[in-house]
């Protein structure tokens, strides 16, 4: 196989290291350790070890795993290395990637690692996803509509499933069954800015920036390095591949007009929804329309399940991609019609007590928020807070004027919402902290009017008080079950 004979050929005389051993960094670390001279592994978790089973993998002589471990020698540590390869959730501007850098080891990420080992042919079949918000919802729709097409398509990357652990395995046809060759297979890969932070030649053949709105600003101190890293899923692009972009967004917009935009190769794709630009993708009303090279046509969206206009957004961006590798519109439109909303992302858990109650865990940011709320016409209660990410929460307060009547604050920013809300003189109809989660929800179904809507959409990552937004969005469903099957047996 070709990965395999790649990795026995660039590995076999080489000293690796692996910083961050969460899933990409152990899929590396499993992958290469046939192959290397030896490797060195840290992971800060002290917990690590006894969770992933690493205990076998520590006892091989070209394995040496630093778990747990903070106080090590960087010098020591990095002694020997020629590559470094870096989990995304580990920060650019840590002390050891800065000393390798200075040492001229190569840092790579796991997305540009499994790149450097795939073929011309599987390169030209891969689309990549990134934005601030959609990025999961996109790629798993595309996905979809590939395989109901017949095409086959794997979805990895950010999504949970390492790009190099979809590299040379067997895939059935969708058509036959029989298995087909690797280099038929269209991967679709979600990115993130902190994925693309160290690549050097990653160049998918479409690639697609649905948004740049404000997160993660701890970790890259501003809005234009945000914008920046986002737009590296274009750096080295070549003159026949595709950029998807978002024109309605105003950083990526930024980036259009500044001197950056004059470096990026690839054909540039517009889509927007504001009919006054001029756009490849558009709609008007629920027909959305494409108008690429020699492709021109539309297709009917108004039986979508996604609702919502940034949905809408989400599947144009989609459109362009799905028509560029000849996807015929009949299976778009039959997709469309199928495609569920993914758990956490405006969910709707149920009707409990005369309220409707929404799952948006997956809101980590103002702008998911937002463009949740904006579904709605008003008479809501909303739980919201949780671990800041450096993000400006005030933008939130002109939608939350608007749309919600209570508001519940959670997690660590709590106070400081609570600061930022009591500002506002008394526009809501309450205002309350909680320090329980569960209490926060059986208070927040009670003081919600019957007819009225009862939303889990945060603003904020979750980490402070749960394992992740998913380990949320189930406890917020799990209260919710519990209350409604008290009150069907009252």
């Amino acid at each position: 196989m070709i990965i395999e004979d790649n990795l026995i050929n660039e590995l076999k005389n080489k000293n690796v290291f692996v910083f961050g051993l969460g899933k990409s960094g152990l899929s590396i670390l499993k992958k290469i350790n046939p192959f290397c001279k030896r490797i060195k592994a840290l992971d800060t978790n002290p917990d690590y070890i006894k969770s992933n089973n690493l205990d076998e993998l520590a006892k091989d002589a070209d394995v040496e795993l630093f778990i747990g471990k903070e106080n090590i020698s960087p010098i020591n540590l990095l002694k020997n290395i020629d590559i470094f390869i870096v989990s995304p959730g580990v920060r650019s501007d840590h002390e050891l990637i800065k000393l390798a850098k200075r040492k001229k080891i190569p840092v790579l990420s796991e997305i540009e690692f499994a790149w450097q080992f795939m073929s011309e042919n599987q390169k030209r079949k891969t689309i990549a996803v990134t934005g601030t918000n959609g990025k999961t919802t996109l790629t798993t729709f595309l996905g979809f509509v590939f395989n109901e097409s017949g095409k086959r398509a794997v979805t990895c990357g950010n999504i949970g499933n390492p790009l190099i652990d979809t590299l040379n395995f067997k895939y059935p046809s969708v058509n036959t069954g029989k298995y087909i060759e690797d280099d038929e297979v269209i991967r679709i890969i979600e990115v993130s800015s902190f994925q693309l932070e160290n690549i050097i030649s990653f160049a998918p053949f479409c690639s697609i920036i649905l948004n740049i709105t404000e997160d993660h600003i701890d970790r890259h101190k501003s809005m234009i390095n945000y914008a920046q890293a986002k737009f590296n899923i274009s750096r080295f692009q070549k003159e026949e591949d595709y950029l998807f972009l978002n024109i309605d967004d105003e950083y990526i917009q930024r980036i259009m007009d500044s001197d950056m935009f004059d470096d990026i190769k690839s054909k540039k794709i517009n889509f927007s929804l504001d009919n006054d630009k001029i756009s490849n993708l558009f709609s008007k009303d629920e027909i959305l329309y494409y108008n690429l090279e020699n492709k021109k046509g539309s297709i009917d969206s108004s039986c979508r399940q996604l609702i919502g206009f940034h949905n809408k957004l989400n599947i144009l961006a989609g459109l362009g991609v799905l028509k560029i590798f000849g996807v015929e519109d009949k299976y778009i439109e039959k997709s469309i019609k199928k495609f569920s909303p993914l758990p956490h992302r405006l969910e709707f858990v149920g009707e409990i007590k005369g309220v409707k109650c929404f799952n948006d865990s997956k809101a980590t940011n103002p702008d998911a928020t937002i463009k949740a709320l904006e579904n709605f016409s008003g008479n809501i209660t909303l739980i919201l807070g949780g671990l800041d990410k450096g993000m400006d929460l005030s933008n939130l307060i002109p939608v939350l004027k608007r749309k919600v009547k209570n508001i519940i604050l959670i997690g660590k920013c709590r106070f400081k919402l609570f600061n930022l809300l009591n500002s506002e003189n008394n526009l809501f109809k309450s205002i309350m902290v909680s320090d329980n989660f569960e209490g926060a929800v059986k208070k927040g179904l009670d003081i919600t009017d019957k007819g009225g809507y009862f939303i889990l959409s945060p603003s904020c990552a979750s980490m402070d008080m749960f394992k992740d937004y998913k380990d949320r969005g189930n406890k917020f469903k799990k209260i919710l079950m519990e209350i409604n099957k008290k009150d069907f047996k009252a």
